[in-house]
């Protein structure tokens, strides 16, 4: 058995207070010795009791012993003492750390939440400011076919107040005239008539030539809107194709990645197929990935999640336009084959 080290230091003691009785004892003998040799006639004689010098150095040194297995006692005590109060300590930082953690959790959540809340805004403001817009057009076309219809009124009512004038006048010229002269009369009224079915004539020219300005007005009004409808058709068009396009190139590089990182275990056969549903946050890093569709095989549909979760994040998914990715990147849905990966 190996001699425990705290007691060494006792036993080194006591074998030196051994060595130094052992000593005076020598030398009280050599002395005496010597005394006798010079001195015969002054000879003294000392009685030792070697027992009791013994037991007098065995109980000093099992008070030493107490005394330092006491000390002892009080190291380790604080020796205890010391590790629980670090255990408490390690306790209360993992316990600082895990609090840490679920505020850094609960923010991300409350900042993804602002996100998708300001974009439904930015959406819906979009489509209000675009219904307002046609309202708009709609208005400006109304009170425009109001006006020419104004306008038209007021230009009927003001040739026939001109025409009721004239005709007056030329009433009260040809009184006059009959009174002097019968052909004048004649003559002015057959000039009348002839005026008026001229004027008669002219009104009803002015009012198809009014209609026909009318009728290419709308119809120019028609293939403008009809236009405008096709260039926003066009450009809407455009746009989902350069979506599409984006989307088809995110898709492109978080397939590729998913490749490079997937292992494929050896229990994977032709034709068996894993569905990975992942979810991503803005900043492209993964929020959560599950198996939708299993492939019947626990360890194929293992190494489909570790691949996911290898990649750990796609950074080009962060310079997607915000919109485009709640609509088209937030969920995203991968299915592990060994011939390869797809949509």
């Amino acid at each position: 058995m190996r001699l425990d080290q705290s007691y060494l230091l006792p036993v080194a003691f006591a074998t030196l207070v051994h060595l130094v009785v052992l000593a005076v004892i020598s030398g009280f003998w050599i002395g005496e010795a010597q005394s006798k040799t010079e001195r015969p006639r002054h000879i003294q004689a000392q009685m030792v009791d070697l027992t009791a010098l013994s037991d007098q150095k065995a109980a000093q040194q099992q008070i030493e012993v107490d005394k330092q297995r006491q000390i002892d006692e009080q190291n380790r005590a604080q020796q205890q003492q010391k590790q629980l109060e670090a255990v408490r300590q390690q306790r209360r930082e993992e316990q600082q750390a895990e609090a840490k953690r679920k505020a850094e959790a609960e923010a991300r959540a409350e900042a993804d939440a602002r996100a998708k809340a300001k974009a439904d805004a930015e959406a819906k403001q979009l489509e209000q400011q675009k219904a307002e817009a046609r309202a708009k057009a709609l208005e400006k076309a109304k009170a425009d076919e109001q006006a020419k219809e104004a306008r038209l009124k007021a230009e009927q009512k003001r040739k026939a107040e001109e025409k009721a004038k004239a005709e007056a006048e030329a009433k009260a010229r040809a009184e006059a005239d009959a009174k002097r002269k019968a052909e004048a009369k004649a003559k002015a009224e057959a000039e009348a008539k002839r005026k008026a079915e001229e004027k008669r004539k002219a009104e009803e020219k002015r009012k198809a030539e009014a209609e026909r300005a009318r009728k290419a007005e709308a119809e120019a009004k028609r293939r403008a809107e009809e236009q405008a409808r096709a260039e926003a058709a066009r450009q809407q068009a455009a746009a989902e194709e350069r979506a599409n396009r984006v989307v088809g190139d995110i898709q492109g590089y978080i397939q590729g990645l998913l490749q490079q990182a997937w292992r494929i275990p050896s229990t994977a056969r032709n034709g068996m197929s894993a569905v990975i549903a992942i979810n991503l946050f803005p900043s492209g890093e993964i929020d959560q990935a599950y198996v939708q569709t299993s492939s019947g095989d626990e360890a194929f549909d293992r190494s489909a999640l570790q691949a996911v979760y290898r990649v750990e994040r796609f950074e080009r998914v962060a310079d997607v336009d915000p919109i485009m990715f709640e609509r088209r990147l937030r969920r995203v849905v991968v299915t592990f084959r060994p011939e390869g990966l797809r949509w």
